[in-house]
């Protein structure tokens, strides 16, 4: 294990992945047997004429890190640093002597209770972690231990190897507003079951090329909300913010972010970015706050059965600037993934204008997770009042878009001093 071929061989993936981190810090998983072999050496040396027994012992992981630490910084000048946002987990295996604690899981009185199971074809045994074993070596005294197990340990054939390294960096987190200016683009990929349904998202066009600029493992797109997929998203956008999962590249330059949106902007993509920028973990939390206090403004585009009279828009238009309560049910289009609750939710204000025929421009600003679609037909009668009640007549939905998502966010200049490790 103290072999520099292991530390170059960690060392040397380290290099390939290129972060672009100052420091790291490194976590080492040695096999179970080591626990073992290192209390055979101890007994071995009390019995012995050595007088070793007493002396103070370096923990061996200790070592490894110093050992892999040195390296880094000899060769890319990253140093050790407990708190460092980039971890290097190593786990040793040894397959010639992952059998040395048996005795112990068989010893009388033991505290180590296995259970193996079969996992996609594969058996495992829990319960025999560093922890217990530690813990019942410990309980053993010199003389049971020298009866169980050899002192000292039996030679082996073969040497450990590394099996398995990880490289692991805290995400990095990007926010911003996106525009979404043409129907039937979801906000993340939508699938049922095995087909998927929209053939763009939002998720798509604007993770991939923030993926490629930090090299992440992966990226998760949360948004304030989220509109249905025939729904355009207009004004300002809506405030989203993207986890990128395991960055090589976590420095990142306001205009390194400017170019991608300018990017989508000259390819006239269908989903436009705005205020992109690196923000705090902490800032996340603002998109999950702003549910219960923003609003939104819609702007509809309705049909009724009948035409209706100047005085019954003037009636209704009345009625939505003092403000509407309504009492809505879970809609029925979305019963299948939502709990069936009521809520109570407030129209803001209401404008109803007449176009041509039965056809009328419906601007509504409401609270948010009010199912707008629903108010407009009643949703066979789920949502009291809807528009067509107040109406008095049949009324359908032919288009929608949000204009407005009344949250500030990102938040303006923030400092992403937690990213610089």
């Amino acid at each position: 294990i103290l072999s520099m071929t292991l530390v170059e061989h960690v060392v040397c993936k380290f290099k390939e992945q290129e972060f672009d981190t100052v420091s790291a810090t490194v976590s080492v998983e040695l096999p179970k047997s080591l626990y073992v072999r290192h209390r055979s050496m101890q007994v071995l040396l009390k019995t012995s004429s050595f007088g070793l027994a007493a002396s103070d012992t370096t923990e061996l992981k200790d070592v490894i890190k110093f050992m892999v630490g040195q390296k880094l910084h000899t060769e890319l000048a990253v140093h050790s640093d407990a708190d460092s946002d980039m971890r290097i987990e190593i786990g040793f295996c040894h397959p010639g002597s992952d059998g040395d604690h048996q005795f112990l899981v068989e010893r009388q009185g033991t505290s180590i209770k296995t259970k193996t199971f079969r996992k996609r074809g594969v058996y495992h045994t829990t319960g025999d972690s560093r922890s217990a074993i530690l813990n019942d070596i410990n309980a053993c005294s010199d003389e049971e231990f020298a009866s169980l197990f050899a002192c000292p340990p039996p030679p082996v054939e073969l040497p450990a190897t590394v099996g398995t390294l990880s490289l692991k960096r805290a995400s990095i987190y990007i926010g911003g507003r996106y525009l979404k200016l043409q129907r039937d683009i979801s906000q993340t990929p939508f699938f049922v079951g095995e087909r998927r349904i929209t053939d763009l998202s939002v998720a798509d066009v604007v993770g991939e090329p923030i993926k490629a600029l930090v090299r992440c493992d992966s990226y998760n797109l949360v948004g304030s909300g989220r509109e249905d997929a025939d729904v355009r998203m207009l004004g300002e956008g809506r405030p989203f913010y993207l986890e990128c999962t395991n960055p090589r590249t976590a420095r990142i330059k306001p205009e390194q972010l400017l170019a991608i949106e300018n990017q989508l902007l000259q390819e006239r993509s269908p989903v436009q970015v705005r205020r992109l920028q690196m923000i705090r973990p902490e800032d996340t939390s603002i998109i999950k706050e702003g549910e219960e206090h923003k609003t939104k403004q819609y702007c509809a585009l309705v049909w009724m059965s009948s035409s209706l009279s100047e005085d019954a828009i003037a009636r209704i238009n009345d009625i939505g600037k003092a403000g509407i309560l309504l009492q809505q049910k879970t809609p029925i289009r979305v019963l299948h993934r939502r709990a069936p609750l009521a809520r109570a939710k407030r129209l803001l204000s209401l404008e109803l204008t007449p176009l041509s025929g039965r056809f009328y421009k419906l601007r509504v600003e409401s609270e948010a997770g009010t199912y707008i679609k629903e108010f407009i037909h009643g949703d066979l009668g789920r949502t009291v009042p809807s528009l067509a009640d107040m109406a008095g007549v049949t009324a359908d939905i032919i288009e929608l878009d949000v204009e407005n998502v009344s949250l500030d966010f990102p938040p303006t200049a923030v400092a992403a001093s937690g990213n610089e490790n």
